[in-house]
C-alpha cells in the first residue's frame, strides 16, 4: 500500500485522540446524567415517557446535525476551502445555515401540530408522552445547528469545544432532575417537566459558547436563503439519498421506540391487547424502554469515546483525499481506520458481555433502581455488546463512502437491512422480550459491515489492503481473547466477595463492592490486551500514542 504524506496521514490520529479525550469527559457527564435519572425516576414508567419525548429531536440532530447534512456538507466546504479559501466557505457556510434554519423551524411547526392533533384526537395515547415529546421537539434547532457548526470547526482543526459541549446538556438534565423538577411538584409524572424545559434550556446555552468559538477562528457568514449556488446545489443534490439512506437507520431506531412503546404494558393497562381480533399478551413491562435506554448509553460509552472520535476526525482527511483524487491515500487513511475500529472495538466488546451486570449495578444500582432492573438492562448489554466490532467499523465505511461523494450506496444498503430487523423485532419480541433490540442491532450491523466493505473495496478499485487489516485483525483477536480470559478468572474469583463491612469515613460510602466487581476484572484485562498486544508488536500501539506517526 502507497504511502501518504506524514503530516496529513497522520493528522488525523492526532485530532482523534484529542477529540477522544474531549468526548471522554463529555462521557461520563453524560453517565453522571444517566445515574442521576435512574435514581430519581428508576427504570420505570416516567423515564420510558421521558426516553420517548427525547426520541424525536435526538433523531433528527443525529439525522441532519451530525448525520446527513454533515456528510454531504464537509466534503463539499473542504473542497471550496481547499480550491477557493476561506471567504467563498464562509458564503457556503451562510446559505446552508440560513436554508437549514427555516427547514427546522418548519419541521418544528408541523411537528408540534402533529402532538397537538394525537393530544385531540387520538385520546388513548399517554398524555405523558406526547407532553413531553411537545416540550422538547424545538430542542432539535438548536442541537442541529450546533452539530453543523462543530463540523466547521472540525474542518478548520478544532476538536476541543465541539467535543466538550455535549457536557452542558448533561449537567442542566441533571440539574433538571434534581433541582427544577422537584419545584414543579411531588410526582414524578409532574417533575419530568422540569428536565424537559432544561433540555431546551441547553441548546440555547450550547448556540452561546460556540458562536463565539466560530469568530475566533476566522468563521464570518451571514445568514442567506440563496439557493442557486452551484455548491448548495451540490449539497441539496447529495443530501436526499444521505437522508433516505441515514434516515432508514434512524427511523429503524425510531420503529423500534415505537414498537418497543406500544407493546409495553402501561400501569393502568392489563396483561393482554387485542391484535386483528386476537387477545395476546402484551410481551413487555413498563421500565423496557428504559431498560433499551441504559444498555444503549453503556455500549455507546466506549463507541463514542473511540470509533466515532476516530471516524469524526478521519473524515476530512478521507474527504481531502478525495477531492485531491488521491486514491492511494483514501485507501491508506481507511485501511488504517478500520485497523483501529477493530482494535478498539473487539475488546471493548468483550468486556460489555462478561462485566455487563457488574457495569449496571455499579452506575444505576442505587434509589428507585433495583437488582431486577440491573438483570434487565445488562441481559439487553450483553447482545449490544456482540455487535461491538460492527459499530465502530459501521461509522469509518460511511465516511468511507460519504468522502467519495457516493450517497447513494449507503442508502441502498439502509434500505435493504431495515425490513430485516423490523421483522426480526416483530418475530421475537414474544420470545425475548426487549432483549430482541440488542440482538437485532448486532445482527444488522454485522450484515451492514459485510456489504459496505465489499461495495467499497469495489469503488477503491479493488483494493482497501485485506491482508494486513486480516492479519492485524488476528492479532486483535489473540489479544481480545487474552483480556477476556483475565477478566473471567478475576470476575470468578471476586464475585462473592464483599466489602461492604469496611466502616472508614467517606470511603465506606461508595459502592465498593460493585467497584470490586468492575474495575480488579477491567484492570486485569487491560493489563493482558497491552502485554500481548506489545508482545504480538501491534502497530495500533505505535499509531493511538504516538505523535507523527505515518500511514504503510
Amino acid at each position: 500500500m502507497a504511502s501518504a504524506p506524514n503530516s496529513t496521514s497522520s493528522r488525523f490520529l492526532g485530532s482523534a485522540r484529542l477529540l477522544a479525550f474531549c468526548t471522554l469527559c463529555s462521557r461520563f457527564t453524560g453517565l453522571a446524567r444517566d445515574m442521576v435519572m435512574n435514581r430519581v425516576y428508576g427504570q420505570g414508567w416516567e423515564q420510558d415517557a421521558f426516553n420517548y419525548g427525547f426520541l424525536i429531536p435526538n433523531l433528527f440532530r443525529r439525522l441532519f446535525g451530525e448525520g446527513a447534512l454533515s456528510a454531504v456538507f464537509v466534503p463539499v466546504f473542504t473542497d471550496v476551502l481547499d480550491r477557493e479559501g476561506k471567504p467563498a466557505a464562509w458564503v457556503l457556510l451562510g446559505r446552508i445555515t440560513g436554508l437549514m434554519s427555516l427547514a427546522l423551524v418548519v419541521l418544528v411547526i408541523l411537528l408540534e401540530l402533529t402532538a397537538l392533533g394525537i393530544a385531540t384526537f387520538m385520546p388513548d395515547v399517554s398524555r405523558l408522552h406526547i407532553g413531553l415529546t411537545a416540550l422538547m421537539t424545538p430542542f432539535m434547532i438548536g442541537v442541529c445547528l450546533v452539530a453543523l457548526f462543530s463540523s466547521i470547526l472540525n474542518c478548520l482543526n478544532h476538536f476541543t469545544i465541539p467535543g466538550l459541549l455535549p457536557i452542558v446538556l448533561n449537567m442542566l438534565i441533571i440539574t433538571g432532575a434534581w433541582v427544577v423538577g422537584p419545584l414543579l411538584g411531588d410526582e414524578l409524572d409532574e417533575q419530568v417537566y422540569g428536565v424537559g424545559a432544561c433540555v431546551l434550556a441547553a441548546s440555547i446555552f450550547q448556540i452561546a459558547i460556540i458562536l463565539p468559538v466560530l469568530r475566533k477562528h476566522g468563521v464570518r457568514f451571514r445568514l442567506s436563503l440563496d439557493r442557486k449556488d452551484k455548491d448548495v446545489k451540490r449539497i441539496l443534490r447529495m443530501f436526499i439519498p444521505v437522508v433516505l439512506g441515514q434516515g432508514v437507520l434512524l427511523f429503524n431506531s425510531f420503529f423500534d421506540t415505537q414498537i418497543c412503546t406500544s407493546l409495553t404494558r402501561s400501569p393502568d393497562e392489563g396483561p393482554t391487547m387485542s391484535i386483528m381480533g386476537r387477545v395476546v399478551d402484551i410481551p413487555l413491562e413498563p421500565g423496557a424502554l428504559s431498560a433499551v435506554n441504559n444498555a444503549q448509553r453503556l455500549y455507546q460509552f466506549p463507541l463514542g469515546v473511540l470509533a466515532i472520535s476516530l471516524a469524526t476526525a478521519a473524515f476530512p482527511t478521507f474527504s481531502l483525499f478525495a477531492s485531491r483524487k488521491d486514491m492511494d491515500g483514501l485507501r491508506a487513511s481507511i485501511a488504517q481506520a478500520l485497523r483501529l475500529a477493530i482494535f478498539v472495538g473487539l475488546p471493548s466488546g468483550v468486556m460489555l458481555i462478561i462485566l455487563g451486570q457488574p457495569i449496571v449495578a455499579l452506575l444505576f444500582e442505587h434509589g428507585r433502581f433495583g437488582p431486577e432492573d440491573t438483570v434487565r438492562a445488562a441481559e439487553i448489554l450483553v447482545l449490544y455488546g456482540c455487535g461491538m466490532t460492527f459499530y465502530c467499523c459501521q461509522h469509518i465505511l460511511l465516511r468511507g463512502f460519504y468522502s467519495l461523494g457516493d450517497t447513494m450506496t449507503p442508502m441502498k444498503i439502509g434500505c435493504g437491512l431495515v425490513a430485516f430487523n423490523l421483522a426480526l423485532n416483530l418475530g421475537l419480541i414474544w420470545f425475548l422480550r426487549e432483549r430482541i433490540f440488542g440482538l437485532s442491532t448486532a445482527i444488522t450491523s454485522l450484515l451492514h459491515v459485510g456489504i459496505s466493505v465489499w461495495l467499497l473495496r469495489n469503488r477503491l478499485g479493488g483494493q482497501m489492503g485485506a491482508r494486513k487489516i486480516a492479519a492485524a485483525t488476528f492479532r486483535s483477536v489473540i489479544a481480545t481473547t487474552a483480556a477476556g480470559a483475565a477478566a473471567w478468572m478475576i470476575f470468578s474469583m471476586v464475585r462473592d466477595t464483599s466489602l461492604s463491612d469496611i466502616d472508614i469515613w467517606l470511603i465506606s460510602a461508595l459502592p465498593l463492592t460493585d467497584m470490586l466487581h468492575v474495575f480488579a476484572p477491567l484492570l486485569a484485562a487491560v493489563a493482558a490486551f497491552f502485554a500481548v498486544g506489545l508482545a504480538l508488536r501491534m502497530e495500533e500501539f505505535r499509531w493511538l500514542f504516538r505523535r507523527g506517526v505515518e500511514i504503510t
